[in-house]
């Protein structure tokens, strides 16, 4: 029997490899060894996550396999891999014939199948390099393509090295370009944010806005305004109202991290380039959400005979019921800014990538002052 041992972070990455772990079991004998069955055991691990101590991540690695006794070792992280500015999804260390597979790389949609695919053929190079050294370029040509095939965009390249801080080599897949990776990172991991989750969040703040809205639409002052104010200005006010909403979050939530000495400007810019799209896409959710609500509310409640009267014009048609409900939103908006003030501080914070790495480096410290005494 085989054995594959997976050690993975917490949240996206464990939550993927659960879901794959029986038909990756199926995927590997088929493709690997048809006589033998694969065992797979996953390990959660917050370490998996620290993508500045990657050394400390393949100590830890090599005394999991030492002490499962598994043929191969592969770690999921969360968090993304860099090698010379380019963005890794996947690092072998040949030395030891472990790897490490980096979720964000993916981009938006790191869909089970790429996750999985890029498991079977990374255990395939693992095999390869274990049985014929390091001169496997004819042998892995089959595995090289594969990975190729998941970034239509944007192809990967391997890379040889030989990292003197561990003193191991290594054979990196990367993005070619440092662009594409960057714009993969930061999609990645703001699904891994999973933005939804974060409007769920918010549940409450809509509650107010909605509220807010509904006694605003009964009365003529909003009906004027939003039958005289031309499209580009509903526009500029639906803009301004997002952006404002979405400072305020960042401020009150003290979800903007600083760079702080000895911490990665380049890992700082990306948790806040993540923070600010998870919380973009979670307000437009938000924003739709209160549009299609205010929608309903206007042509529930509002006859258009009676608003036709009310502000002097001839007749009332779809276009009034769709710009009220717009103008409302916007109006709202603000309303649930104010109520996003009061919501629980931690809960919209572990949406953001970096207040969960600080809780990790936390658990890590821990674990090290445990260690040493």
């Amino acid at each position: 029997m085989a054995r594959l041992g997976i050690i993975s972070a917490p949240g996206t990455a464990r939550n993927i490899t659960s879901k794959i772990k029986d038909e990756l079991a199926e995927n590997l004998k088929e493709r690997l060894s048809q006589s033998d069955d694969w065992q797979i055991d996953i390990i959660v691990d917050p370490l998996t996550g620290e993508t500045e101590f990657t050394k400390k991540i393949y100590a830890r690695t090599e005394e999991y396999l030492q002490e499962n006794g598994w043929d191969y070792l592969i770690s999921i992280t969360d968090l993304p891999l860099f090698y010379n500015d380019k963005a890794v999804v996947v690092d072998i260390d040949t030395s030891d014939g472990v790897a490490m597979i980096s979720i964000p790389a993916f981009g938006w949609r790191p869909l089970k199948k790429r996750v999985q695919t890029a498991i079977i053929n990374t255990v395939s190079i693992i095999k390869e390099v274990t049985d014929n050294g390091d001169d496997i370029e004819e042998g892995i040509k089959d595995e090289i393509h594969a990975l190729n095939n998941m970034f239509t965009f944007s192809k990967l390249r391997y890379t040889k090295d030989f990292f003197e801080k561990s003193e191991t080599k290594h054979l990196l897949f990367h993005m070619t370009t440092k662009a594409g990776g960057t714009f993969r990172l930061v999609t990645g991991m703001t699904f891994a944010n999973n933005p939804y989750n974060m409007m769920q969040s918010l549940s409450g703040v809509t509650a107010i806005a909605f509220a807010t809205g509904a006694f605003g639409i009964i009365f003529s002052t909003m009906w004027n305004l939003s039958y005289l104010f031309p499209t580009w200005r509903l526009a500029a006010i639906s803009v301004l109202s997002i952006l404002g909403m979405l400072l305020w979050i960042i401020v009150s939530h003290d979800l903007w991290e600083n760079f702080k000495e000895g911490q990665s400007r380049r890992m700082t810019s990306l948790y806040n380039s993540t923070t600010l799209l998870t919380l973009f896409i979670s307000l437009l959710f938000y924003y739709f959400l209160l549009y299609l609500l205010f929608l309903t509310a206007g042509v529930t409640l509002l006859p258009p005979d009676f608003i036709a009267t009310t502000i002097e014009v001839e007749n009332i048609g779809v276009r009034f019921y769709l710009e009220l409900a717009w103008f409302a939103a916007s109006l709202t908006t603000v309303a649930g800014a104010i109520g996003a003030g009061f919501q629980d501080k931690e809960t919209i914070q572990k949406s953001t990538y970096g207040y969960r790495q600080r809780l990790r480096y936390q658990e890590s410290q821990e674990e090290d002052s445990e260690e040493s005494d």
